[in-house]
């Protein structure tokens, strides 16, 4: 079984998940919302970023939230990675659910507290990734906006 064939098959065979898809659906109708990212896109993304040299770290936003964009913030260069694996191994949430995740291609890498942390950035090979996989983002000074709705 593939990983999408997997994904599809625990959202579309678990009422719990069911019964969270309508809830979901209610408000995005409510906020008038419309989708921009799919499974299969996410999905593609979440492979691609297994290319880097990190997992980028990232924010979610979440459709049921009711947070402005601008309170949900990432640091310059955060000091942990982002769990780009699926919600069933308790990584990203379910897709449907995301309304736009924050990233950063930076890590600031801790080597002691005499010595000052080694900052790594891949800001252009992110971007590169998303260019490829033709996914709609915005970037604001390296941080990049991945809208599942907008």
């Amino acid at each position: 079984m593939t990983i999408r064939e997997k994904y599809k098959y625990l959202i579309e065979n678990n009422p719990k998940y069911l019964i969270y898809k309508k809830k979901i659906d209610q408000i995005i109708l409510e906020k008038g919302l419309s989708s921009i990212m799919n499974d299969t896109k996410w999905l593609e993304l979440q492979r691609e970023f297994t290319k880097l040299s990190f997992p980028p770290p990232y924010v979610e936003k979440l459709v049921t939230e009711d947070e402005n964009e601008e309170n949900i913030k990432i640091e310059d260069y955060p000091r942990w990675f982002g769990d780009w694996s699926p919600f069933y191994e308790e990584g990203m949430s379910i897709f449907y659910s995301i309304e736009y995740i924050k990233v950063r291609a930076c890590y600031s890498e801790y080597r002691g507290q005499l010595i000052n942390p080694k900052l790594i950035d891949e800001t252009d090979k992110l971007r590169e990734i998303l260019k490829k996989l033709n996914i709609f983002f915005e970037e604001e000074n390296k941080t990049f906006i991945i809208y599942g709705y907008r």
